[in-house]
This record gives structure tokens, C-alpha cells and sequence, in this order.
């Protein structure tokens, strides 16, 4: 059985994680995100993370809590949680718990890099916060949402590959 990991990357000192081989998003990877993140933060990182979603098609209340404990965390160092290549599905769940506002949404990893660099230097005080960014705009039709439009969510086959 695989075990769900999260894998974290220093991209010129903002933290950037991963979730590997897990479709459903555990609450122990997140975890461990927010113990790198604070070992991250004790090396003088910056406080703000970028947090690639890809391959990640469904999140419960368990892993969403966790993300709660570390956007507070992130706000007391001055920071920010950026998601990016989240499922429209995962978004849901964000938008029906009234999460959303809490959080940055962005199409891809180097949307997130260039917000988080807008971010840091605008300072804390000039940036927008979290809830003044409008959540993700919903297709007319069913179907799964592309990336095009700057909404932050990718298509529903752009799954990571489990290994």
C-alpha cells in the first residue's frame, strides 16, 4: 500500500509542497507540512507557501482543519497559503466550508511563485488579504474546469502520477 507523503522545496526561500500518492488527501501529510513549514520559518524562510494540489481529487474535514492550523500559523509570521493546481472538486469542499476566503487560489505553481513574490515584497500591511480575492468562477455547464481563465483550478485529468 503506498503511504501518502508531502515533499517540500525551497524555491528562493518560499516553501513549495507536493502530496504524492494520494488521491484523497490524508491529514497526516499536512501535518508534516506544517512541521517542515515551521522548521522552514526557524531558517529564516519566508512566511509564506505555495501549495501545489495536483493529483489531489478529494479533501475531507480532517485535512482541511489542518490547513486551518497552518494558515494561522502563516498569518502570525506575516504569510500566506497559496493553493494551486486545485481540482474543482477540492475547491467545493473549501467553498461549501466558508474556507475559501481564507486562502489564495492560483492556477498553477509559478502563479503561485510570482504572487508570493508580489506578496513578500509588498509587505504585510500593503498586500491584499486573503478575503478581498474573489474565489474561483463556476462553468455555466457540468463538466470538469480548465486553467485558462486564471481561476485557479485545474482539469480533473491532470492527476499525478501514484508510483
Amino acid at each position: 500500500m503506498l503511504k501518502p507523503t508531502v515533499e517540500v522545496h525551497d524555491v528562493n526561500g518560499i516553501l513549495v509542497a507536493e502530496f504524492w500518492d494520494c488521491y484523497r488527501l490524508d491529514p497526516n501529510p499536512v501535518k508534516d507540512l506544517r512541521a517542515k513549514y515551521e522548521a522552514h520559518l526557524r531558517g529564516k524562510g519566508k512566511p509564506v507557501i505555495v501549495i501545489d494540489l495536483l493529483g489531489i481529487g478529494f479533501a475531507g474535514s480532517a485535512a482541511l482543519g489542518n490547513f486551518v492550523a497552518l494558515h494561522r500559523l502563516a498569518r502570525q509570521s506575516g504569510g500566506q497559503l497559496i493553493f494551486c493546481n486545485v481540482d474543482p472538486t477540492v475547491f467545493e469542499v473549501f467553498r461549501v466550508s466558508k474556507l475559501n476566503p481564507l486562502f489564495r487560489f492560483v492556477p498553477d505553481r509559478e502563479t503561485g511563485l510570482e504572487l508570493a513574490a508580489n506578496l513578500l515584497s509588498s509587505g504585510p500591511e500593503e498586500g491584499p488579504g486573503p478575503g478581498s480575492v474573489k474565489p474561483p468562477a463556476w462553468p455555466a455547464g457540468p463538466g470538469p474546469l480548465s486553467n485558462s481563465g486564471g481561476n485557479g483550478l485545474r482539469r480533473s485529468s491532470l492527476r499525478r502520477k501514484l508510483s
